[in-house]
C-alpha cells in the first residue's frame, strides 16, 4: 500500500467511525413516574365516601344520565329522585371499597385522538359516539372534598377485570383493575320492603276492587270483601281466615282461604319501582292526575282501581288505594318528569355498555317494574284505631308505629309494578270456591 492509498484508507475509517457516533440511537423504553402508583391516594377507608355519583350516556333516551346518592344530616338520602331515603351504608362501603387501592398498571398512551377507542370521551361529549363515551363516578366525603373523579371506559382484552381509565383532567390512558359492583338501579338503594308488614300480626283484610268512572264522576262496583283471622284454642289467632259479619259468600260457594292468605302475601312482598314528592296540602287536580278521587260530600279518598287495607292486632291500619296508570320508563318512571333537567329529561338512568355491566345501569326500568306495560301510582295510608286493638295487641305501641309510619308515608307517591298490582287485584269470584 502506498502511502496516499493509505491516507485514504485512514480518511475513511474516520469518517466510518464518526458516522456511527452520529447515528440516532434507539429510543430508550418509555416509563413513567406514575406507572404502578395509587390512583386515589386520597381515598384510604371506604366509610370516607358520603356520596357517590355515576354520569352516562343513555344511548337509548339519548341523553345523559345521572344517578347519586349521599348522606345529609346524617341519613342516606337519592337526589336524583327528591331525596328519598336510601337503604344505603352497606352498598356504599361495597362501592367505595371498589375504589381504594387501584393503581395505574399498564401505560397505553397519551394521546386524546385515542381515548374514543379506549372508550374514555366523556360521557357529555356532544360529539362522541355512544362506544366511545366513558363512565364517570365521583365521590366525596363529607367536607366535599373529591376522594374519586374517574373516567372508566371499555374492558381491556385479554385481561381480566382490568379497564381503560383516565382522570377527567388528563389524557393519559392507562389500565387498572376495577371491580366496580356500582348499581344505578333506584330499587337496588331502597327499602325493599315497603310496608313493613308482620304478616302474622294481621288479623283483618278489606279488600274492594270498585272503579272510578271518571267521566260520570261516580264510583262502580263497590262492595267490600272482610276476611278476619281464626281464633284458636287459647284465643291465639291461627293461620285460618273467615268472612267477616257483612261479608257474605255467593251461593253454592265458600271461603278460599288458600287466595286469602296469597292476598296478603302478594301484600306484604309489594315493592315500589317509582316515587313521586307528596305535598303536605294535597289539591284535587294533583291526585286526580295521580288516579285518585275524593268524595265532596264525605271526604273520603278513593282510587280509581280500588283498594284494600289491613289491620294489624295493635290497631295499626294500612289502607292501599291503586291508581292512574303510567306507562314511563327509566328515570321518568323512578323520579317522575318533574326531575331537575340536571338529572335529565327523558327516560332512563345512568347506564353501562357491556353485559357484565348490568349492575351499573338499568335498561329503561328497574328490577320489579312492570315489562311490557304499565306501571301503577299507589297512595298509602296509615292510621291507628283504638277500637281494632285485638286481643294480645298493645295499643300504646300500635298508636306510636302508626306514627311513625304516617310521617314516611305521607310524604310520597308510590309507583308499583302491574305484576304487583296484578298479584293483589282480583276478582272478588277469586276468593270463592265451590262448598263442598
Amino acid at each position: 500500500m502506498n502511502r496516499t492509498t493509505g491516507i485514504f484508507v485512514l480518511a475513511a475509517a474516520a469518517s466510518l467511525a464518526w458516522a456511527v457516533a452520529m447515528r440516532p440511537s434507539p429510543p430508550p423504553e418509555v416509563t413513567f413516574e406514575e406507572t404502578g402508583t395509587v390512583m386515589f391516594p386520597q381515598l384510604t377507608d371506604p366509610t370516607q365516601a358520603t356520596s357517590l355519583e355515576v354520569v352516562a350516556w343513555d344511548d337509548e333516551a339519548a341523553t345523559v344520565r345521572r344517578f347519586k346518592v349521599e348522606q345529609k344530616d346524617g341519613v342516606w338520602v337519592i337526589p336524583s329522585h327528591h331525596d328519598y331515603p336510601a337503604d344505603a351504608a352497606e352498598r356504599m362501603g361495597k362501592a367505595a371499597a371498589g375504589f381504594v387501592d387501584v393503581r395505574r398498571e399498564i401505560y397505553y398512551g397519551d394521546d386524546p385522538s385515542e381515548h374514543g377507542a379506549f372508550g374514555l370521551l366523556d360521557p357529555e361529549d356532544p360529539g362522541a359516539k355512544a362506544d366511545e363515551k366513558a363512565r364517570r363516578f365521583i365521590l366525596k366525603d363529607a367536607a366535599g372534598t373529591v376522594l374519586v373523579d374517574v373516567l372508566v371506559g371499555k374492558p381491556i382484552p385479554g385481561k381480566e377485570g382490568y379497564r381503560y381509565v383516565r382522570l377527567p383532567d388528563d389524557k393519559r390512558v392507562y389500565g387498572a383493575k376495577l371491580d366496580l359492583d356500582i348499581s344505578t338501579n333506584f330499587t337496588d338503594w331502597i327499602e325493599k320492603d315497603l310496608l313493613r308488614l308482620d304478616r302474622d300480626d294481621v288479623v283483618t283484610i278489606v279488600y274492594d276492587p270498585y272503579e272510578v268512572d271518571e267521566a260520570k264522576g261516580r264510583v262502580v262496583g263497590e262492595g267490600a270483601l272482610e276476611f278476619r283471622r281464626k281464633k284458636g284454642e287459647g284465643g291465639t289467632f291461627t293461620d285460618e281466615w273467615e268472612l267477616g259479619e257483612n261479608t257474605k259468600a255467593p251461593a253454592g260457594k265458600t271461603l278460599d282461604v288458600g287466595k286469602v292468605r296469597s292476598l296478603l302475601g302478594a301484600i306484604d312482598r309489594l315493592q315500589i319501582v317509582g316515587v313521586r314528592p307528596r305535598p303536605e296540602r294535597l289539591t284535587l287536580p294533583l291526585l286526580q292526575s295521580y288516579g285518585f278521587f275524593v268524595n265532596p260530600r264525605t271526604g273520603r279518598l278513593f282510587g280509581n282501581e280500588g283498594e284494600v287495607s289491613v289491620v294489624e292486632k295493635d290497631g295499626v291500619v294500612y289502607s292501599l288505594f291503586f291508581g292512574e296508570v303510567t306507562f314511563d320508563s327509566g328515570l321518568a318512571l323512578t323520579a317522575g318528569k318533574e326531575s331537575s333537567s340536571e338529572e335529565g329529561t327523558k327516560g332512563g338512568e345512568a347506564g353501562g355498555e357491556d353485559e357484565d355491566e348490568g349492575k351499573t345501569g338499568e335498561d329503561g326500568a328497574d328490577e320489579g317494574a312492570s315489562k311490557g306495560g304499565g306501571n301503577r301510582y299507589l297512595f298509602v295510608d296509615v292510621g291507628f284505631d283504638p277500637k281494632l286493638v285485638a286481643e294480645g295487641g298493645d295499643p300504646e305501641k300500635g298508636k306510636t308505629r302508626a306514627e311513625k309510619l304516617r310521617k314516611r308515608f305521607d310524604k310520597w307517591f308510590f309507583v308499583i309494578s302491574e305484576s304487583s298490582f296484578d298479584q293483589i287485584h282480583k276478582d272478588r269470584d277469586a276468593f270463592f270456591k265451590d262448598a263442598g
